[in-house]
């Protein structure tokens, strides 16, 4: 990329001129694609117009001397106007005893990120994507569906990465989303860095058409007591993300603002069930969440953070490394890269369902965000969830569902079902619901 070595070559030449200026490092992203929409049952109207983006975007680090540094936005006119960003990053400096210095990795991981097909479908043929709503589109609405929503986004980027001690690292990556909503009350969605193939299209719109019509026939029911939650892979991620995930990361470790401690990590706490493991893995093939390096130079890997239900490390960037004398980890926001391993046999979700005498399959909530991670209890609306009773689905219910997620998992009666195609089980536990 042009411009990322035209920065660099500034950045050098500057930091002769001011002694203050002592590392730098950035990472820098060209990006261009398309967005497609479907919005009401119509492709590219006045709501979802279709549209072509071209973008460059990137972060820089500066170390200056006595412990000081500054982080600031790059874009397309930072060469230009070099002198005035470089006034206002270093005015912006901040002083941090505890911070870092430069980090350049010994080794970088190969893993493919980049689908050719992507990059045809942004540069020569459009239609695709035209194409794709237009199949969700008419078979949804074949199926029955009333107001259908959609978007597609295929995008191609290079991000390049650069640092004062020679380290240069540039690849190219092919990131690929979209999704179907019917009824406003269901939707499956698409994210990963290569072209979804014919039938996992197929899969995703089947899969929103069946589940869109269960939520659209609404049964009357009073109970509230112990029930059987059943959370599908999406949902299931959220919950870990929230409750579990979220007290692994350092720096709530270190600040004591996690379930668990410092010394838990270090004594190898026992927190779920022995049977089970959470994996972090950021070098999968084409996935959304893949990687080769943190834009602080840690590369990307796989790394057990729970193993057999014991604390392993906390997920760490270098600041929180240093500080708690672990290494530093790949680091990946949200529930996904994070894989639930079990050493017992899983069956099917569907034999899952049939097994549950009364139960929620749950498919949304309100309110996850209020809720407090470090405790692992929950009160939730849960506004889109189906019925269960007996093995069958009898329809939709609205419900508020409470329980402790974290101590479901080192429960005994916590069951896993395989979804096909999805990287996390489903998952059942007993809670309690107000429906």
């Amino acid at each position: 990329m042009i411009l990322a070595e035209q920065l660099a070559d500034i950045l050098t030449s500057y930091q002769k001129r001011d002694s203050d200026l002592t590392e730098w490092r950035f990472d820098l992203h060209d990006t261009r694609g398309l967005e497609v929409g479907l919005k009401d049952n119509r492709i590219g109207g006045p709501y979802s117009a279709p549209s072509y983006k071209r973008s460059i975007s990137g972060e820089i680090f500066l170390y200056w001397k006595n412990q000081r540094y500054s982080s600031g936005k790059l874009d397309s006119q930072v060469t230009e106007s070099f002198d005035e960003y470089m006034n206002n990053w270093k005015t912006a400096a901040y002083s941090d005893p505890e911070g870092v210095s430069l980090y350049t990795p010994k080794e970088v991981p190969q893993v493919d990120l980049a689908d050719s097909a992507v990059e045809h479908i942004v540069d020569r043929d459009n239609s695709q994507p035209f194409r794709l709503l237009e199949t969700g589109l008419r078979k949804l609405s074949a199926a029955g569906l009333r107001k259908i929503n959609g978007k597609v986004r295929c995008f191609h980027s290079t991000r390049v990465m650069k640092n004062s001690a020679g380290f240069s690292l540039e690849y190219r990556q092919t990131p690929v989303e979209f999704y179907f909503e019917v009824n406003n009350s269901y939707g499956e969605s698409f994210q990963e860095k290569f072209w979804p193939a014919e039938d996992k299209i197929e899969a995703i719109i089947q899969n929103t058409a069946r589940i869109g019509k269960l939520l659209d026939n609404t049964v009357s029911t009073n109970f509230s007591g112990e029930i059987r939650l059943l959370f599908p892979p999406e949902v299931f991620e959220s919950f870990l993300s929230q409750f579990l995930i979220s007290n692994l990361y350092g720096s709530l470790v270190v600040n004591r603002q996690s379930r668990f401690s410092l010394d838990d990590f270090k004594e190898n706490r026992m927190v779920l069930r022995n049977d089970l493991s959470l994996v972090l893995d950021t070098l999968q093939p084409l996935r959304a969440f893949s990687y080769l390096c943190t834009s602080e130079g840690v590369p990307g890997g796989q790394i057990e953070l729970i193993e057999h239900g014991r604390l392993r490390t906390p997920i760490l960037g270098l600041k929180y490394a240093k500080k708690t004398g672990f290494p530093p980890t790949p680091v990946v926001a949200g529930g996904r890269g994070f894989f639930i391993k079990t050493g017992l046999a899983v069956p099917e979700w569907e034999q899952l369902i049939k097994n549950t005498e009364r139960g929620l399959i749950v498919y949304s909530v309100l309110g996850m965000h209020t809720q407090d991670s470090s405790s692992g209890s929950f009160s939730l609306t849960a506004d889109q969830c189906l019925l269960v009773e007996n093995g069958a689905v009898l329809g939709k219910v609205k419900a508020v569902i409470n329980g402790d997620f974290l101590k479901s998992l080192a429960a005994e009666d916590s069951y896993f079902g395989k979804i096909s195609d999805e990287d996390n089980p489903g998952y059942s536990f007993l809670a309690s619901a107000t429906i």
